[in-house]
């Protein structure tokens, strides 16, 4: 008897590492003057205490210290323990697991769009510089100081964390070799190509996010058929395009699809984005969005916001606090306009709306989903982070009613916010709470989307 297959369509495989690397790099960036673009311009390095009152860097700081918990391996390493996981569940009974990870861009998390201001009032756009980030030999010093900076404030935030059974507390020897390890590559020198023409000459690559590229990447190729990732795609990265032409490939890449995050910045209606749609149309690549009322959101009070749909505006959020951030950017009714102009999109709405709406629908996010999945027939869903206890029963109940989800509505675990929340105590318990979910939730939905 073979084995059947499950899909887990909605993970998440970085690690704190990464995450460090990007609040590092940008913060960087940000006392040379250099942030969220390079300007192509010798800036005068401004006082390196100035990072301590940065809008936005403890918020950073303090959702690393909560990766710290749950995500000290690299990608390889939050693969096996999400298969040990499933592995120790009654789901994997005469089963294999299938992951769809789903890249993460972060390094914008900073950027209040100012910049985008600036070029929104001239006729003709001018691209800025793009230069690998480095760290020139009389500056080290400076960094090193800097580096120790962030690490302070991100240990301070893990202090915050830490239970009081020292039977459970972190070792310090297993923090200090990740901070140890991020300080080393982003002060190692590039290398130089010894022929040839540089691949990613024109896209903007900060450190966290290439590392966390390469490493899903590697991960793909060492695990055919079994990992699937989506790339992160940011409209204010510049050389998007490229990227995407290079990593998806018209659905021939190494990268199955493509993931769009709104709550760190930007409407999904930002200009940017317009040939990123007509791309994916035009390959039928997949696309999943963030579209939960939680989550990340960008670390600044004021967002500068682009669309082609409406006018441009500066939006006052008050406070970096809340998520009014995710129900800004990226309530359904936000992807609209560009359903409308993109019907044959094929898109997943993840998380459903939020798990805790399934029985609180303060925001109505599950109701519009389900008419836009049940207005257009390339619209789907995913249950990721849906850990609540009587979940399962009332998405099975919400499935009865409406049938038209038994096709669109797709397995998810959210791996790492699942590894964050407590409650659930461990992810295969997350997989034991769906053992009465159907061939088609599990499985053969997200066949269809994937198109594998």
């Amino acid at each position: 008897m073979s084995k059947k297959q499950i899909i887990d369509v909605h993970c998440h495989l970085f690690n704190a590492k990464y995450a460090i690397m990007e609040l590092a790099s940008a913060s960087w960036n940000h006392i040379r003057g250099n942030y969220p673009h390079q300007k192509g311009a010798t800036v005068k390095m401004q006082r390196l205490g100035i990072i301590e009152t940065l809008e936005g860097v403890k918020d950073f700081a303090a959702y690393i210290a909560r990766l710290l918990k749950v995500t000290l391996s690299g990608c390889e390493g939050n693969y096996k323990t999400a298969l040990e996981n499933f592995a120790n569940s009654n789901l994997s009974k005469n089963a294999s697991l299938i992951v769809t990870p789903l890249m993460m861009d972060i390094y914008f998390a900073l950027d209040d769009n100012t910049d985008e201001a600036k070029l929104a009032r001239k006729r003709r756009l001018t691209t800025p510089g793009i230069e690998a980030f480095t760290i020139p030999e009389d500056r080290k010093k400076d960094f090193e100081d800097h580096f120790k900076k962030i690490e302070s404030m991100v240990r301070q935030e893990f202090k915050k964390t830490q239970p009081r059974t020292k039977r459970l507390l972190l070792p310090d020897d297993k923090l200090a070799v990740i901070f140890d390890d991020a300080k080393k590559e982003l002060l190692a020198t590039p290398r130089k190509l010894l022929k040839g023409v540089d691949p990613y000459a024109g896209i903007e690559l900060s450190p966290g996010y290439k590392k966390h590229m390469f490493e899903l990447e590697g991960l793909a190729k060492k695990y055919p058929g079994k990992v699937f990732p989506f790339l992160a795609i940011d409209p204010r990265r510049i050389g998007i395009m490229k990227l995407i032409e290079m990593k998806i490939n018209r659905g021939k890449g190494i990268f199955k699809g493509i993931k769009i995050y709104p709550p760190l910045g930007y409407l999904p209606t930002h200009p940017n984005l317009v040939p990123v749609f007509d791309y994916c149309v035009q390959y039928d690549i997949p696309i999943t969005l963030h579209c939960s009322p939680g989550g990340m959101n960008n670390f600044r009070k004021k967002n500068y916001i682009r669309s082609w749909d409406e006018k441009n505006h500066l939006e006052d959020f008050k406070t970096t606090e809340g998520n009014n951030k995710s129900i800004y950017y990226t309530a359904p009714q936000k992807w609209q306009p560009v359903l409308k102009k993109w019907p044959n999109l094929r898109i997943n709405f993840a998380h459903f709306g939020g798990g805790e709406n399934f029985f609180k629908d303060e925001t109505g996010w599950v109701k519009e989903i389900m008419q836009l999945i049940k207005d257009r027939p390339r619209v789907y869903t995913d249950i990721s982070y849906h850990a609540y206890k009587g979940s399962p029963d009332k998405i099975l109940d919400v499935v009865a009613k409406n049938d038209y989800l038994n096709t669109k509505l797709m397995f998810g675990t959210d791996y790492i916010m699942i590894m964050m929340y407590k409650p659930l105590g461990g992810l295969d318990k997350y997989f034991n709470l769906y053992t009465a979910f159907n061939d088609k939730l599990l499985y053969e939905n997200a066949k269809d989307f994937l198109k594998i």
